[in-house]
């Protein structure tokens, strides 16, 4: 007896799933393995089919510390990909390499041969184990009105395939001439006729709007990437009930401004780029600096001596410390070793002050860690900004005077050698 119910549970559930498998089929005209490739051969067909190829809005590296980059990609149907970049000291140049469209839980676009441009970020080295975090595969997710919407496989980041209606050249023309607009100034936030402090480095904007608004203001990180026309935010941010993602540049006023809302940037050129070299302070000179100045070493000197039993020594560098490591600001050095701290700090111009130059303090670098005594120091020179400077050369300078606008009795001198 029990064995003919089960032949008859078996039964019913053998009719059912052939029913579930004649309703799928009735669902979909094809089979998954179909579907697949039909959409593998339709985003083949859509990249293929573009004149002047797409501008890619490229955002590398999870945290998108970077911000984001523009390069040209014309996809041939021979699989075979030219590439261009802004990044290229030539932008009329092109690397071609071989890429496909390949089904991986959904259509993957990847760069399957090395390329120099795409695979820029993508590359490790040495001193870059995990390379730059960028990506060269990236998922398929959407095509509208010319406009491919595709994420990194390895960071997820969103990116934009744009179909470009102009020749490779002459719109990368454009990008470098933003660029070299908004490249090395200051955007400095204005809300409503209101300046906050505003922070710009490595394509991403930084400002506090509790500045502001000390109840409702927010505090921003926003990456973006350099357009023809300005500037495009990663994603919308929300000031005040409004959504804002796109900047357009108004050469008359020389700001980047929004079609919406009462928000804009204004492009502030500092008086010096300090990132530009590697600068020296050598506070064991009295002619370089102020007694307040040395009054504040001399507490980070003390400081260390009992930490850690070290001499600290006379001479800190500014600026771009090192380049290779993305260390912008102050280090210190402290013997025997030498052992290296490292303080980043931002230094930007002040709107309505041609002359002025701000001291932001970001957060601890290289070693910081075992060196946080050091901040006495780093805490002077932030506290006392901004500062007038005096230039020795603005053509060629080799030395910068700064002198506190709040206290004139604390200034320092930094040169270009010691």
């Amino acid at each position: 007896m029990k064995n003919i119910i089960y032949l008859i549970l078996f039964s019913i559930v053998l009719v059912f799933a052939v029913s579930c498998d004649n309703d799928s089929e009735e669902i979909f005209d094809q089979t998954a393995s179909e579907r697949k490739t039909a959409a593998v051969e339709e985003y083949l067909g859509i990249l293929q089919d573009s004149e002047f190829g797409w501008s890619f809005q490229y955002f590398p590296e999870k945290e998108l510390s970077y911000g984001g980059y523009n390069f040209v990609v014309k996809f041939g149907e021979d699989r075979k990909a030219s590439v261009w970049t802004e990044l290229a000291v030539d932008i009329s140049q092109s690397v071609e390499s071989y890429y496909d469209v390949i089904s991986y839980g959904g259509p993957v676009l990847t760069f399957n041969t090395y390329n120099n441009f795409m695979h820029y970020f993508a590359t490790p080295s040495a001193d870059e184990y995990d390379a730059k975090g960028g990506d060269y595969e990236f998922r398929l997710i959407s095509y509208e009105n010319g406009v491919v919407t595709l994420k990194g496989t390895k960071t997820g980041n969103e990116m934009r395939l744009i179909k470009l209606e102009q020749p490779v050249e002459n719109y990368l023309n454009d990008i470098t001439d933003m660029v070299s607009r908004i490249s090395g100034v200051t955007l400095a936030v204005n809300v409503d006729g209101v300046y906050a402090a505003t922070q710009n480095t490595a394509r991403n904007i930084v400002f506090d709007l509790q500045d502001i608004d000390s109840e409702n203001g927010n505090s921003y990180k926003i990456p973006y990437i350099i357009s023809a026309e300005g500037i495009h935010f990663y994603e919308p941010i929300d000031i005040a009930g409004i959504m804002y993602q796109d900047f357009v540049y108004n050469s008359e006023n020389n700001i980047l401004e929004s079609s919406v809302g009462n928000v804009f940037f204004d492009i502030v050129v500092p008086p010096i780029n300090l990132n530009s070299t590697v600068w020296y302070l050598d506070v064991s000179v009295e002619a370089n600096r102020s007694s307040e100045i040395f009054n504040s070493w001399v507490s980070a000197y003390n400081a260390n001596a009992n930490t850690w039993g070290e001499e600290l020594y006379t001479v800190i560098t500014l600026g771009e410390v090192s380049a290779v490591y993305g260390d912008y600001g102050i280090s210190f050095y402290s013997y025997p070793g030498p052992y290296r701290a490292h303080y980043n700090m931002n230094f930007v111009g002040v709107p309505g002050h041609s002359d002025y130059l701000d001291f932001i303090k970001i957060d601890g670098g290289f070693n910081w860690t075992w060196y946080t005594h050091l901040e006495v120091f780093i805490n002077e020179i932030a506290d006392n900004a901004p500062y007038i400077t005096e230039i020795d050369n603005d053509e060629d300078p080799s030395e910068v005077k700064f002198t506190s606008v709040s206290n004139p009795d604390v200034w320092f001198i930094i040169k270009t050698t010691y």
